[in-house]
């Protein structure tokens, strides 16, 4: 390679050697905003700290949940990953990827981390895909840039993913169009897309939205079963607990930009300790339960400005607010099986219930 580009490929790949594949140590992302109004530029507002001391990692072959609500802060963690943020967005801690920072390498570096170390499968199927180009244009595209393809290997690599990924006929696939493909055939052919480099790492950013509960379970078992083949990590976003019990390793539950309880799948889910994942829990509708019992949900939203609120950001909500004589406490505790920004549930054994 030329310049100073990154040469992925020289890079070592972590996991063997105790090593996580993704590490992330104290993220703070931050976002300012000030515009300019005729000749006079209006006072720049206070910076929003979207997401505050976020410690996450995902072994090679590991599936992790990243779960919370809308507006927790877990979309924005993940664009951090790749580095897509918008100008106004600051990203301090680090970002460790196979043992490099990428935080500290340039755009021309990060082209080379993009597609080839980690790939993402982003949350609007409609807008992922460019409109007025075929399948096919745009999956040759991106062989040819990253993986130095020629035009004849690189649409028969395409098609090959494409197949693998479920689709019918991919040879007519690649002719179509975005808006000639239904919702589930879109997303396949995101996932073959993503899959083009034979990334490390797969971040799903809520890869079932919008799709019907049949297809939502075809593309969740598609991407185990890629895991299970090539190997690869993933970071899987959702608010779907159905999801992060059938698909999880491990799981970070996060609330207003916050993780406040990560452990294993069986540990979170089975013995929820924050309240606030209890409540998740509770939230969501099972077929055996009384035709009585009232849906749950949980009172009020996830503050806009969250990162002002002093002490437990769930305080507010929690349904043991009134007798927890720690709500100025946001501090992160460790438990048995993993860790808890609860100082109530750390001190009663971790137990939410």
């Amino acid at each position: 390679m030329e310049g100073d580009a990154c040469c992925f490929e020289n890079w070592t790949i972590a996991g063997g050697d105790g090593l996580a594949l993704l590490d992330i140590r104290n993220l703070n992302i931050r976002f300012s905003s000030s515009a300019n109004k005729g000749k006079r530029k209006k006072a720049e507002s206070a910076p929003f700290h979207a997401v505050s001391d976020l410690n996450l990692q995902v072994q090679e072959g590991e599936i992790v949940c990243l779960v919370g609500e809308s507006g927790s802060g877990k979309s924005v963690s993940a664009m951090s990953i790749l580095g897509l943020l918008a100008g106004t967005g600051r990203v301090e801690g680090e970002i460790l990827f196979s043992g490099k920072n990428l935080l500290s390498l340039t755009e021309r570096e990060m082209d080379e981390v993009r597609g080839r170390g980690i790939a993402m499968i982003f949350q609007d199927i409609m807008y992922s895909l460019n409109p007025v180009l075929t399948i096919g244009f745009q999956m040759v595209e991106g062989l040819r840039r990253h993986m130095r393809m020629g035009e004849g290997d690189a649409r028969k690599r395409a098609m090959q993913l494409l197949e693998k990924t479920g689709l019918p006929d991919p040879q007519q696939v690649m002719r179509k169009y975005p808006h000639q493909l239904s919702g589930g055939q879109r997303q396949r052919v995101m996932i073959a897309m993503a899959l083009t480099c034979s990334p490390k790492l797969l971040i799903a950013d809520e890869p079932t939205t919008a799709l019907d509960v049949t297809i939502q379970l075809q593309i969740m078992e598609l991407i185990r079963s890629l895991r299970d083949e090539t190997g690869m990590g993933v970071l899987l976003i959702t608010h779907d607990i159905g999801v992060v019990a059938e698909m999880a390793d491990r799981v970070y539950v996060m609330y207003a930009g916050q993780c406040v309880e990560e452990g294993s799948v069986e540990k979170v889910l089975g013995h929820p300790s924050h309240p606030y994942t209890l409540a998740l829990m509770q939230s969501v509708p099972a077929i055996h339960q009384s035709r009585d019992r009232s849906l749950f949900s949980i009172d009020g939203a996830v503050p806009e400005r969250y990162d002002l609120l002093p002490g437990c950001r769930f305080a507010t909500r929690c349904p043991k607010r009134a007798s927890c004589p720690y709500t100025a406490d946001d501090t992160l505790y460790e438990t048995s099986g993993g860790h808890v920004r609860c100082r109530l549930s750390a001190q009663t054994g971790g137990g939410a219930a």
